[in-house]
């Protein structure tokens, strides 16, 4: 019976790590990995680095396993498991040590620009203004308006009584990398001579988008469109649970706060991993299509045209050889969206995904003609 427990105990792992090793081929990682996950997307070799790791650990393992079988004891077995929990137990030290002795990173805009907001997690700073330095060197100046929303300059006032656009999303959608005038949103604006709302925030996923795009219609009395701006790498956000966030109970969308747990092990497993398994990636691909449909569904109720668009990053192709289908599918069928690809020579330099002046130029004629397509009409 013990050299069975021991054979199990180290048999068992090292299967699962070949198999791994066997299986994870690129379908596997664009489906599970890169596409609803990591944004920027990691070194070609990193797949292969993985299966390499994981098929040297299982054969380590599984040589373990046969030879100490032979000598296994109760006692034996015994001092293992207690071995494997006192390194858990160390793991979870040393993390806490240090996320309390590292200064956290600030490696995304929104360390800048946001502060903790207790109903999306975080939000611009109201009413500020802030000049940085991006990657490529330019330096470029973020304004938000009394609303915290991105804005032309701090003084800008929205009219709730003007025709508006309503933009709500994530990085590409605030501007991420450009300055006002050079954005998607304000170039959209110009093009239909309407006033726009950019309630856009770095970072977020669909739900956090959809609760900012609530509040702000809830202010506008002639909102004439709700352009939300949609990426595979918030299918991955969209499971965060260290944030308020979205789930579905039973068909309804229910808001609930951050998870209460303060082990870092969990924040690195259940957060922090970039992998999503067959179960937690139906799962987030429900919840985004429930909030999705819950966004058209409000801003139908106020007479505002809902239009998603989907940004894909590469060469220009017909949506059935996207890697991304499937996500675009499980999300969008049935509701107006436009698919956009963004070309790479039109991102920004040394910011992978974000459109550059001429990128965001394209953008706003694609998300321009696709409302015309559906009604919307230039004004004035």
């Amino acid at each position: 019976m013990v050299a069975w427990l021991a054979r199990l105990l180290l048999l068992g792992p090292a299967l699962a790590l070949l198999a791994f090793a066997a299986l994870a081929d690129p379908a596997w990682y664009d489906r599970h990995v890169l596409l609803p996950a990591l944004n920027p997307p990691p070194p070609p070799w990193t797949l292969l680095a993985l299966r390499a790791v994981a098929a040297v650990l299982g054969i380590a393992l599984g040589a373990c396993g046969l030879l100490a079988v032979r000598r296994a004891t109760a006692a034996a077995v015994g001092r293992t498991l207690l071995a494997a929990v006192l390194a858990v137990c160390a793991a979870e030290g040393v993390l806490q040590l240090l996320y309390r002795r590292l200064p956290a990173p600030r490696t995304r805009l929104e360390a800048y620009l946001s502060v903790p907001d207790p109903r999306t997690g975080w939000s611009f700073v109201p009413g500020h203004r802030l000049d940085l330095t991006m990657p490529a060197g330019r330096l470029v100046r973020y304004e938000t308006d009394a609303n915290g929303n991105r804005a032309s300059s701090v003084n800008w006032k929205e009219d709730p009584l003007a025709p508006t656009i309503l933009v709500t999303g994530e990085s590409v959608a605030m501007g991420h990398g450009l300055p006002w005038p050079e954005t998607f949103a304000a170039r959209l604006g110009d093009r239909m001579g309407v006033q726009v709302v950019d309630v856009a925030v770095g970072g977020y996923g669909n739900d956090q988008a959809y609760l900012r795009m609530s509040d702000a219609l809830a202010r506008l009395s002639r909102p004439v469109a709700v352009v939300t701006t949609v990426l595979p790498v918030q299918v991955h956000r969209n499971r965060r649970d260290d944030r308020p966030h979205l789930v579905l109970r039973e068909g309804a969308l229910v808001w609930v706060g951050p998870s209460v747990s303060r082990l870092k092990l969990r924040q690195l497993f259940v957060n922090d991993l970039p992998y999503l398994s067959d179960g937690s990636l139906d799962a987030s691909l429900a919840l985004g299509r429930a909030i999705l449909g819950a966004t058209a569904s409000r801003a139908r109720a106020r007479g505002a045209l809902p239009l998603f668009v989907f940004i894909s990053c590469g060469r220009s192709r017909p949506l059935d050889q996207h890697p991304e289908a499937f996500i675009v599918h499980a999300l969008l069928d049935g509701l107006p969206y436009v698919l956009f690809d963004l070309d790479p020579a039109r991102m920004l330099p040394g910011d992978f995904g974000h459109p550059d002046a001429e990128g965001a130029r394209q953008l706003a004629a694609a998300i321009a003609d696709a409302l015309a397509r559906q009604g919307v009409r230039p004004q004035g």
